[in-house]
């Protein structure tokens, strides 16, 4: 009788190594925060110029290289989409495969277990990174049928902008097909909200969705709201759902920063996306069962921190472009199983250990 309970004892280890190789414990919430645009010299640039910056609390570390399936310099829907699906695809396809199909994305591999999910971004909703994650499109630029694919998304929780897709012209949007999906969200069962600070005093409870502008939320130093706010917000109505939750925040505006060469720009952006990973540091530290991975779709610009300005107080930065690059971009990870996202990796591996994370039984 002891050697059968042994032998089956046995069995059960192998099988649980098998499906969870390399995993010391599995997390029940993961938070993803995705820099657009987000290169290691803004990585270099955030840690040098902040006094409080939070990448210097990560020792999981490791680089991404982040070519698309047919480039080498990626562009943010392929980019996103590897993160999303676990799979390459061409650039400016939205979690669509290089041969024209829908890849099942995070956020419906999530809702299928049952766990609540979350999207938060500074640019619209509908935006390459977000709409990567709760919509398919062989286009990126077909915002207004997106807009109507994360009305069907069931997602729990939606910050950002995008009331232009939103909305028809006649009520400050730009649809031209009188469509007010807002309204039909509303039907739907979502509480909408149009100002970020009701966050500071209402706790959400049901499934909301804000959208803070047309097609951006304002420059983060031309705002009375940081990211962060928005982070604890989605953070405190997710975490309440007993089989955890799947958070996306995308600190979009870094990537438009950098094109624009535009370093006060740029500063702003990166201390702005501080307070969301501040918010989830703050959560999984205390929850001991989240894990929180920061990381970026691909690099913009790629700066040299060459000298610093004393009458600015900020670091100066020489760029090399005003374009994206082929160079690797850093992932940090804190929590359950973040030894699975050190050292080197391709993009489409970060999407996939995700995706086993939520359903190990899921195939590539």
């Amino acid at each position: 009788m002891i050697k059968k309970f042994f032998f089956v004892l046995m069995v059960v280890v192998v099988f649980t190594a098998t499906i969870f190789p390399q995993y010391k414990s599995k997390p029940k919430n993961i938070i993803l925060l995705i820099g657009d645009g987000f290169g290691l010299s803004q990585v270099s640039a955030s840690v040098l110029s902040l006094k409080n910056d939070q990448f210097k609390k990560f020792h999981s570390i490791g680089l991404v290289n982040t070519c698309s399936a047919d480039n080498l310099i990626t562009d943010s829907a392929a980019g996103a989409t590897a993160y999303a699906t676990g799979y390459q695809t061409k650039n400016g396809r939205i979690s669509i495969d290089v041969n024209g199909d829908k890849l099942e994305t995070i956020i419906e591999i999530a809702q299928k277990k049952k766990m609540s999910t979350g999207i938060i971004a500074t640019s619209s909703v509908t935006n390459a990174t977000p709409a990567a994650f709760i919509s398919h499109s062989v286009k990126r630029q077909y915002e207004f049928d997106i807009a109507e694919q994360i009305v069907k998304s069931k997602i729990d929780i939606l910050f950002g902008a995008g009331t232009d897709f939103f909305l028809p012209k006649e009520l400050g949007g730009k649809r031209e097909d009188s469509k007010n999906l807002i309204d039909t969200m509303k039907i739907l069962g979502y509480d909408y909200i149009t100002e970020p600070d009701e966050l500071n005093s209402k706790k959400l409870s049901k499934k909301t969705f804000g959208l803070f502008g047309g097609y951006s939320l304002p420059h983060a130093d031309k705002r009375n709201y940081p990211l962060g706010l928005l982070t604890k917000a989605a953070i405190n109505y997710l975490s309440n759902d007993k089989d955890g939750f799947f958070l996306m925040i995308e600190g979009s505006q870094i990537d438009w920063a950098a094109e624009q060469n535009d370093s006060d720009y740029l500063f702003a952006e990166i201390s702005d996306f501080n307070s969301a990973i501040e918010e989830a540091f703050r959560f999984a530290e205390k929850d001991k069962n989240t894990l929180v991975i920061v990381t970026s779709d691909h690099d913009t610009g790629s700066a040299g921190i060459t000298n610093f300005d004393k009458e600015k107080n900020q670091l100066i930065l020489n760029w090399a472009t005003k374009h994206h690059t082929a160079n690797f971009v850093g992932i940090f990870s804190y929590g359950p199983s973040s030894n699975l996202f050190n050292g080197f990796l391709n993009n489409y591996e970060i999407g996939r250990k995700i995706i086993n994370l939520i359903n190990p039984l899921k195939k590539f």
